[in-house]
C-alpha cells in the first residue's frame, strides 16, 4: 500500500511528442495567417489580432514543455534537447507576431512578390514540421524519414535566402529611382529581415529536430 501510495507522486512520463505537435499546429496557424497578410487580405487588424492569439497559445504549450521537463525522469529524449526544440518552435511564432505588427505599424499593404514567395516559404516549412514532429515517436526507425523532411526545410530556407537577396536588390533600387522614400525603404527592409528570420527560426526547428534524431540511430 505504501508503495502504491508513494506512485501517485512520482512525476507520470509526460507525451512530449503531442506537445510538440501542438506547437508546430501552432506554427501553420500563425504562418497561413501571415501568408493571407502578406498576399494582400485587407483585414489587417483582425489577421494580427489572429496571429496575437496564435501566439498566446503558442507560449502556453511552450510553459507546459518547461515544465514538464524539469518534473519528468524519463523522458524519451534528453531535456536539454526537449527545452531547445521548444524554444525555438516558441521564438518562431513570436517572430511571426513581431513581423505581423510591423506590417500593421508601418501601414505596409503592397507586397513585392519577393515577400509573398517568403511567406509561402513559411508556410511551406511549417507544414513540413507539422509532417515530421509525429515521426519522433519512432525516431530510431523513422530517422531516415525525419533527416531528408528536415533537409527539405533547410532547401526552403535556402531558397527564401536568394528571394530576400533579390528583394533587397530590388528595394535599393526602388530607393534610387526615387519610387519610394527613405522611410518607406527602411520599413520594408526591416520586413524583409524579419521575413528571413523567421524562415532561419524554421530551420533551427529542423536542426534541432535533426539533432535529436542523430542521438537514436
Amino acid at each position: 500500500m505504501a508503495l502504491n501510495l508513494f506512485g501517485r507522486f512520482m512525476p507520470r512520463e509526460e507525451d512530449f511528442t503531442a506537445l510538440f505537435r501542438e506547437q508546430a499546429a501552432a506554427l501553420g496557424k500563425a504562418a497561413q495567417e501571415l501568408q493571407q497578410l502578406i498576399h494582400g487580405d485587407a483585414a489587417v487588424a483582425a489577421r494580427v489580432e489572429a496571429i496575437r492569439a496564435v501566439e498566446g497559445l503558442a507560449d502556453d504549450v511552450a510553459k507546459k514543455i518547461f515544465i514538464a521537463a524539469n518534473r519528468t525522469f524519463n523522458a524519451p529524449i534528453d531535456r536539454e534537447d526537449i527545452l531547445a526544440l521548444a524554444n525555438d518552435f516558441d521564438d518562431t511564432v513570436d517572430l511571426i507576431e513581431d513581423l505581423a505588427k510591423c506590417i500593421q505599424r508601418y501601414r505596409v499593404n503592397d507586397f513585392p512578390q519577393e515577400m509573398r514567395f517568403m511567406a509561402d516559404a513559411v508556410v511551406r516549412c511549417a507544414a513540413v514540421l507539422q509532417e515530421v514532429i509525429p515521426l519522433l515517436d519512432a525516431i530510431t526507425r523513422k530517422h531516415a524519414a525525419i533527416f531528408a523532411l528536415c533537409d527539405k526545410v533547410g532547401h526552403i530556407e535556402g531558397e527564401a535566402d536568394e528571394w530576400f537577396d533579390t528583394g533587397l536588390t530590388r528595394l535599393r533600387a526602388e530607393l534610387r529611382a526615387g519610387r519610394i522614400d527613405i522611410l518607406g525603404y527602411i520599413d520594408r527592409k526591416e520586413l524583409y529581415e524579419l521575413l528571413e528570420k523567421v524562415v532561419d527560426r524554421c530551420d533551427d526547428v529542423a536542426n534541432a529536430i535533426q539533432t535529436v534524431t542523430a542521438k537514436h540511430v
